[in-house]
């Protein structure tokens, strides 16, 4: 590890073979330049950016071309200026490199055509470049990489229509669909990417076709286990709800997936397919976002394998009740089990919600959440009461009603609420 006023150890890199070195080039340029033969070995370059950058990249790549990671980082405290704007063209004599990770340069808006010469890249990361609006349109060349790290790059348009034949893929932070025209990938690409084990695809609510969705074979991807779908989009569209559900059918539950996130889906009357609810028998955590249409929440009491569910912004929900867990309201006299492994269940800002009544007006005996350990309530003002015998449970371990709850408050308020005796043998209660 080097920083700035060190410039004498420079000139022991030539007694020592360096093979990974954090450079801190501080607030004036170091005079690296006449020892940077020395470095010519190096494997692993961390460099401190700063202003001085610009003219420093270029030199090293022209020099550390046995690099295998490279890392330019960033601190919190840099000013403008000490971001990098652009990468170096020359970047493309890092013949060897393998790890690349631009994170958190929120200047870069381009990356060079001549990174896709770097044939032995296995892991590129260019989270939060929030200026970043394209990656190179080679990047099917970079067939070895295994990461695309791209997450919080909120000005990226679209990924390349090359992304499709990157094989190797592991993780794509975002798989972004939409715009770009004829130089975008579209959900068709995902076909082939068959080892992604976690993906985020943005940009669903601005795809209409049905047939393209069904391209992408999801169904068929058994090594995808974390899955993320935002069905954002640039503008309102006509029959919307129509499509996404139409959408979300096609597009088919991959197998294995142990953990699911829903994002802006604007379906109404089948809110969650039913393909997808049969499938998902190895889901372990869900999680549902900002569903503005949905007025009933999905059978979810279905899912055998569920262990946390996070439902939040369901601003039309005004009742949850018997549909919630899935079963028939005559069931013959026979028994089941709803939510049969749920552990941690959260309600958050749902606004409009002022029932919660499970198990009522159902023949037969039912078991509901019978794991339950953890009760998250925030920001539901309008709720006026929880269900008895979800508090009741000797496996309830930790309650908490925030933000802005006031009825609920004000019922299990701490020795003067009316319901505070069904809640007192609740080892941890937070009510704020």
């Amino acid at each position: 590890e080097l920083h700035s006023g060190e410039e004498l150890a420079m000139s022991s890199f030539a007694e020592k073979k360096i093979l990974h070195l954090t450079l801190a080039i501080g607030c004036g340029p170091m005079p690296i330049y006449d020892n940077i033969e020395a470095l010519r070995g190096l494997r692993s370059l961390l460099l401190e950016s700063t202003k001085h950058s610009s003219v420093i990249l270029p030199q090293l790549f022209d020099k550390l071309t046995c690099l295998r990671a490279l890392k330019l980082e960033v601190h919190n405290e840099r000013l403008p200026e000490d971001f990098i704007k652009e990468v170096p063209t020359n970047i493309e004599k890092l013949l060897h490199l393998k790890y690349l990770n631009l994170a958190n340069q929120m200047e870069i808006e381009r990356l060079p055509e001549t990174l896709c010469e770097l044939y032995n890249l296995e892991h590129l990361n260019v989270n939060c470049c929030v200026k970043l609006r394209e990656l190179p349109q080679g990047i099917g060349r970079l067939r070895k990489l295994m990461y695309l790290d791209n997450e919080c790059t909120v000005s990226l348009r679209y990924l390349p229509v090359g992304i499709g034949k990157l094989i190797r893929l592991r993780r794509v932070k975002e798989f972004v669909v939409g715009g770009g025209y004829g130089r975008a990938c579209s959900l068709g690409s995902l076909k082939k990417l068959n080892l992604l084990r976690d993906c985020r695809i943005r940009g669903l609510g601005d795809v209409s076709d049905v047939d393209e969705a069904r391209r992408a074979e999801l169904e068929k991807k058994k090594n995808l286990f974390e899955l993320k779908l935002h069905f954002d989009q640039a503008g309102r569209r006509e029959n919307e709800e129509d499509e996404d559900e139409r959408l979300l059918e096609a597009l088919g539950p991959p197998p294995n997936l142990k953990e699911l996130w829903i994002n802006k889906y604007r379906g109404k009357r089948n809110v969650v397919p039913k393909n997808w609810i049969m499938s998902l028998t190895n889901l372990r955590f869900l999680g549902l976002h900002e569903w503005r249409n949905c007025e009933h929440l999905p059978p979810l009491g279905k899912l055998p394998s569920l262990e946390s569910l996070y439902i939040a912004g369901m601003k039309s929900v005004k009742r949850v009740g018997n549909e919630f867990l899935g079963v028939e309201s005559d069931m013959d006299g026979s028994s089941v089990i709803a939510f049969a492994k749920l552990k941690k269940l959260t309600f958050y800002i749902m606004e409009e919600l002022e029932e919660w009544d499970l198990g009522t007006a159902i023949k037969g005996e039912i078991i509901i959440m019978p794991r339950l350990s953890s009760l998250t309530i925030w920001s539901c003002r309008k709720l006026k009461a929880l269900p008895d015998h979800l508090l009741q449970k000797s496996t309830l371990q930790k309650l908490e009603i925030w933000g802005g709850c006031h009825i609920l408050q004000e019922r299990y308020r701490e020795e003067t609420g009316e319901d505070w005796p069904n809640i007192r043998h609740i080892p941890k209660i937070s009510i704020a």
